[in-house]
């Protein structure tokens, strides 16, 4: 449960807001988590739109080759040490 819905229960055990407002309070909440992701959602289409995949694709598997690369050389030295 996180921080926000314990104050708003809080709130409640201390008679300082009704069930009802506690209800409104939590679906204003809801509401704003849900903007905020679709919005969120929206920005990383947008950048998506604007990658040149042609571009990008060979960058990401000249990359991936070289990760590859890197811990097959760290598993040798590994198991290079145990022998």
């Amino acid at each position: 449960m996180n921080t926000d819905r314990r104050a708003i229960l809080t709130l409640i055990a201390m008679g300082r807001i009704t069930p009802a407002e506690a209800e409104r309070l939590l679906a204003a909440w809801n509401e704003s988590r849900e903007m905020a992701l679709i919005l969120a959602a929206s920005v990383s289409f947008g950048l998506l739109a604007q990658l040149h995949v042609h571009e990008l694709v060979p960058s990401l598997n000249h990359w991936i080759h070289l990760q590859i690369a890197e811990i097959a050389h760290l598993l040798g030295t590994i198991m290079g040490g145990l022998r």
